[in-house]
């Protein structure tokens, strides 16, 4: 079967450290920080009272106010992200037949400010004050709606749910349709907003957040041998897929190819081991590229920031690319993000291409002591001047998935 090329032709992107392309790349180039202390509530007597909180997001900017008003937080950030991707693309979707278009997004909580909202509601005036569109609002495919309601656009579309590997996968199954020539156009990416009282007190009750609340900036610290555990933050990444025969004929602007996509699940298979969930998906992937591991010239790395879960990652790198796993730079942005659940991916994705954009690699910030067991070199804290047109991006989700993508320069 003939297999389609696929290209990045738009951006979108909100994050803790910059809204917009250019703020986000610029960012990532100066190692700027975006964690800070908690401001959407009070977080004492939390042990972690800082987070990746957009703080400069105005969602009149891209939102009709009474529309604006009636959604969650991160279906504000999912549609200005849809919005701001298509105008980086240059693209009048309605001139795309929409059998020929899709609309994949992943998400991995459901509203949790307004669901955390309203019960307190419900608790302090009885359910009549309940805003009776709050439940539909709540719900994890209401981004959908009202992405395809902004658009007034009906392409097909997909809902992903996989934990932190939800936008990945949302990219990755944009990447494979068109790949597969059921589709010529795709939006796809994800969005999160949970930093809220709830899902903060739970992750600190199970001992997952840092408690690092007096320099909120240097907190995440990827693979640092006083790394202690990852930071909750929020954000988008969206991005616009097309076949590259398509996006050339109409002139697109093209960032950079994906060619290769794979997923594995992952879990513990018996105490002091754990399933090689992570390196059966770079393996995959490697495999739909039809690549060796000699190929990849730098990683974009899952990278959390937590005890273990850094060690796993560099020891399933050094595993399948053996010796090679030494001369590959392994960059992790959640030192500057923190951890946006399933919007990860596609704010990864957005990283990469910037590599190929500005040949950098973007460093791996807060790396100011090396852990002997995390060996490789993690392009610490300053952007690296670095042509590489092969990049492995790895993704990990709490609760058993994991997912790979493989980006390419794109060279005619």
């Amino acid at each position: 079967m003939h297999q389609h090329r696929v290209v990045v032709t738009g951006i979108g992107v909100i994050a803790p450290n910059g809204i917009g392309k250019d703020a986000y790349w610029d960012a990532l180039e100066r190692g700027k920080s975006g964690i800070k202390r908690i401001t959407g509530f009070d977080p004492e007597g939390l042990s972690c009272k800082i987070a990746g909180e957009v703080t400069d997001f105005n969602p009149l900017a891209y939102l009709d106010p009474k529309k604006s008003r009636r959604m969650a937080r991160h279906t504000q950030f999912a549609v200005s992200g849809v919005r701001m991707a298509i105008t980086d693309a240059g693209v009048d979707i309605h001139a795309i037949p929409e059998n020929d278009g899709l609309l994949a997004f992943g998400v991995s909580t459901s509203a949790m400010d307004l669901i955390e909202n309203q019960m307190k509601v419900l608790m302090k005036h009885g359910y009549r004050r309940i805003v009776p569109y709050g439940l539909v609002a709540a719900t994890p495919h209401r981004v959908m709606g009202e992405i395809l309601e902004h658009l007034a656009w009906k392409p097909r579309t997909i809902l992903l749910t996989a934990a932190c590997v939800s936008g990945l996968d949302a990219i990755g199954t944009a990447f494979t349709r068109i790949r597969n020539g059921e589709v010529k156009f795709a939006i796809a990416g994800g969005a999160e907003a949970a930093i809220t009282p709830l899902t903060m007190g739970g992750l600190c009750a199970g001992g997952l957040m840092p408690e690092f609340n007096d320099h909120p900036e240097q907190a995440s610290r990827p693979f640092d041998k006083y790394r202690c555990g990852g930071v909750l933050s929020e954000g988008c990444g969206v991005v616009t897929l097309e076949d590259r025969d398509y996006a050339m004929a109409r002139g697109a602007h093209i960032y950079g190819e994906i060619s290769g996509y794979g997923s594995a699940g992952d879990g513990y298979v018996e105490p002091g081991m754990h399933a090689a969930g992570l390196k059966d998906a770079i393996l995959r992937t490697l495999d739909d590229a039809n690549l060796s591991p000699k190929a990849i010239e730098a990683v974009a790395a899952h990278g959390p920031s937590d005890p273990l879960i850094d060690l796993v990652e560099t020891d399933f790198l050094k595993e399948v690319f053996g010796a090679h796993a030494y001369n590959v730079p392994v960059s992790s942005i959640k030192s500057m993000v923190g951890n946006p659940f399933g919007c990860a991916g596609p704010l990864q994705l957005i990283a990469v291409m910037l590599w190929f954009a500005k040949d950098i690699v973007t460093p791996t910030i807060n790396y100011d002591f090396p852990d002997p067991e995390c060996d490789l070199y993690y392009v610490p804290n300053i952007a690296q001047p670095l042509r590489v047109s092969t990049v492995l991006l790895d993704c990990s989700g709490l609760g058993g998935t994991c997912s790979s993508l493989i980006c390419k320069r794109s060279e005619l």
